[in-house]
């Protein structure tokens, strides 16, 4: 511990938000974590459940301008927009595609790789500090195709991840079936990524980091933020519907709805949501499957969890505010019987989640333009669950007044100014 003894209000209590007070109460701080819903009970929950510490590739990629008119016509295709919002959505777009250049995508993939390869030692040095223990287990990340065609499709990423140090495996049809041996027979290629951690209860996870919280003294409160009150350059206190707060600093970690809450304090950043589904669906006397599986021809992924096989699919553009829309999630079970043969229809949760996604791909950690004591840790995408405990570890050094081990400029709000 440093004793230095700031009083911090972390904005957020999902996987991020938490880990991330965590790392600010052992650091001998007095954190209040503010956040209406319970820690790990929104976004957090739904997840796949992979510590992806090859997950250095961005989202977008030199092909997407030509897939999307294809993938938007496609009922089971991976991306969906709700054409009402898309005009909210077409700047967002703008800097999508401008990040999708490839010499864009080689520099996002470069700057990622100084965060997300170290991702899983930091998620593992935090458990091991609080004795957390059966919730995240060393069983690697598979990616299976039914062709030469779609397996091809993805070299380009395989070739990047490798060149930052991702263990990639190649499998062949029978080295499949010795690894998973209950999916169908017609997948011919996959990819192993064996240095992946599995977390099978992703809430259990974000549950374990709290109690390590509080019990170090650190408290929640189930309030929302409304505004902030300033001081200069200064926020001099924090106002929820239920009170108000002072705090030396103050560290936004809201996930999608940090957009929101950077508005309130004076900027704004090109954040939205590529909001998830999943189906849980009964597990019991139907197939094993051991780990994580990505279908890439459909995009799919079946993950054991503690609770049941869980099927996540796909990115829904629509915002925070409309509701849920099952059908498509709903049309991905034949196919995910057909990849997992024996799988039950016995869904016990439809669940939608909703992804803080930044043009670039990359997160936002670091301070708040304009604002002298307010720190950033939110827009991870894909990979919110993987850099966790390492954008925790990164603002602990921040508000501790040391320049974290990584750097930080890549992953600055103020990159968006200097962008398309």
């Amino acid at each position: 511990m440093t004793g230095s003894g700031k009083s911090v209000i972390v904005v957020g209590a999902g996987i991020v938000g938490v880990a991330t007070a965590l790392c600010l109460q052992m650091e001998g701080h007095q954190v209040t974590v503010l956040d209406p819903k319970a820690p790990g009970t929104a976004t957090s929950f739904g997840n796949a459940g992979s510590i992806a510490i090859g997950g250095m590739y961005p989202t977008g990629s030199p092909g997407n301008l030509k897939q999307v008119p294809k993938m938007l016509l496609d009922p089971t295709s991976a991306v969906s927009v709700r054409w009402s919002y898309l005009p909210r959505m077409l700047p967002w777009f703008v800097r999508f595609f401008a990040a999708s250049r490839p010499s864009r995508v080689a520099q996002i993939a470069s700057e990622l790789a100084t965060i997300v390869p170290t991702a899983g030692a930091a998620h593992l040095a935090l458990m091991k500090a609080h004795r957390i223990e059966g919730i995240v287990k060393p069983l690697g990340w598979l990616k299976v195709y039914s062709g030469e065609k779609s397996f091809a499709g993805t070299r380009e990423e395989r070739e990047t991840i490798e060149r930052h140090g991702a263990n990639v495996q190649i499998l062949n049809q029978d080295e499949l079936r010795q690894l998973e041996p209950a999916l169908a027979p017609h997948f011919t290629h996959g990819a192993f990524q064996p240095d992946n951690h599995f977390v099978t209860s992703p809430v259990k996870l974000t549950e374990a980091y709290a109690k390590a919280f509080t019990g170090l003294g650190g408290r929640f409160l189930a309030e929302k933020v409304t505004r902030f009150e300033f001081d200069g350059s200064r926020v001099r206190q924090v106002v929820t519907d239920l009170g108000m707060y002072e705090a030396d600093e103050v560290v936004v970690c809201a996930g999608a709805w940090s957009g929101r809450i950077c508005k309130m304090l004076g900027f704004s950043v090109p954040l939205d949501t590529e909001r998830g589904y999943h189906l849980n669906i009964v597990a019991e006397g139907g197939p094993r499957l051991t780990r994580p599986v990505v279908v890439g021809d459909h995009s799919f992924v079946l993950a054991p969890m503690q609770d049941g096989i869980r099927l996540t699919s796909g990115v829904e553009f629509a915002g925070l505010d409309a509701p849920a829309d099952f059908r498509r999630i709903r049309r991905m079970l034949p196919l995910a019987q057909k990849a997992l043969p024996g799988l039950s229809d016995t869904v016990t949760r439809e669940w939608l989640g909703y992804r803080p996604s930044t043009p670039d791909s990359k997160p936002v950690i670091g301070p708040a333009p304009g604002l002298s004591n307010v720190f950033l840790g939110f827009g991870h995408g894909h990979i919110g669950l993987t850099l966790a405990a390492q954008t925790g570890v990164m603002l602990a050094d921040l508000v501790s007044g040391r320049v974290p081990e990584t750097g930080i400029a890549a992953f600055s709000a103020d990159r968006f100014s200097l962008s398309v």
